[in-house]
C-alpha cells in the first residue's frame, strides 16, 4: 500500500481529503502545516510516494512546494480554493505536479493520485531492470541478483525466471513456459517434466525455503504464479 503524506492547514475544517484517499486504497499520514512540524515532515517524506498540500494560502503553499521539491522528486498535488490563473502558475513554478480546485470529486482526486504515482514509478524505474522485492533481474546483461548478490543462472533458467517476472500474479502453465522458453510450438510428450526440473533449479537458487516459496509458487493443477 502506497503512503500518501497530507499537509494541510488547521483552518481547513471539515476537509474529507484523508477519508477520500483512504477509500481509494492508500495509507495516509496527515500533518498540520506548522514550523514546529518540519522535522516530522522531513522524516515522512522519506517514506511517502506522493504529497498532498491542502492550503488556500498561496504564498505559504508556494514556499512549501519549493522546499519539498528541493528535497525529493515525488509528485506533489495542491488542493486549494484559489482558482486564479496567477496562483496556479506560481504553484507550478514552485514544483507542484498538479493543482485541484475545490470542489472536486473523490473519484477525480484518487484517479490523479494513481496516475501521478504510476508515472513517477515508470520514470524512476532503472532502465532494463525488473525488481521483485529482493530479487533483481537485469534484462540486458542477463544477470540475476538476490539481496544484492549475483545468482548464476543457466540460459533456460534465466529465460524462465524472466518470463514469469514479466507476468506477475498471472497463472502460468507449464505449456506456456515450454512454448515461450524452448521456442517450440510442438509440445513434446515429456515437456511437463522438463519444465518442472528447470523451475526446481530456479527455485533452489532464489528461494530461502523451497517448501515455502515466495517468488515461484505452485498453483496446483494449473502451473505457477510469481506474486508481485
Amino acid at each position: 500500500m502506497h503512503n500518501i503524506l497530507l499537509l494541510r492547514e488547521k483552518s481547513e475544517i471539515g476537509s474529507h481529503v484523508k477519508d477520500y484517499v483512504r477509500l481509494g486504497g492508500y495509507s495516509v499520514v496527515e500533518v498540520e502545516l506548522h514550523p514546529q512540524h518540519r522535522e516530522k515532515v522531513l522524516d515522512l517524506l522519506q517514506r511517502a510516494k506522493l504529497v498532498l498540500v491542502e492550503s488556500s494560502q498561496v504564498q505559504s503553499c508556494f514556499e512549501l512546494c519549493r522546499q519539498i521539491r528541493d528535497l525529493t522528486q515525488i509528485p506533489i498535488i495542491v488542493l486549494s480554493r484559489c482558482n486564479g490563473e496567477w496562483e496556479k502558475i506560481k504553484i507550478f513554478e514552485a514544483g507542484a505536479d498538479d493543482y485541484l480546485v475545490e470542489p472536486y470529486s473523490q473519484m477525480e482526486l484518487v484517479a490523479r493520485i494513481r496516475v501521478h504515482i504510476e508515472r513517477y514509478d515508470r520514470l524512476t524505474r532503472p532502465f532494463g531492470t525488473l525488481r521483485i522485492r529482493e530479487l533483481e533481474i537485469n534484462l540486458y546483461e542477463r544477470r540475476v541478483y538476490l539481496q544484492g548478490e549475483q545468482v548464476l543462472m543457466r540460459l533456460k533458467e534465466f529465460d524462465i525466471l524472466l518470463y514469469m517476472a514479466q507476468r506477475l500474479n498471472e497463472v502460468i502453465t507449464k505449456e506456456d513456459i515450454y512454448m515461450a522458453v524452448w521456442k517450440d510450438n510442438q509440445v513434446v510428450h515429456n515437456f511437463c517434466n522438463t519444465v518442472a526440473v528447470h523451475v526446481k533449479r530456479v527455485r533452489e537458487k532464489i528461494e530461502n525455503d523451497i517448501e515455502n516459496p515466495q517468488y515461484i509458487q505452485t498453483v496446483w493443477g494449473e502451473g505457477y504464479r510469481m506474486p508481485g
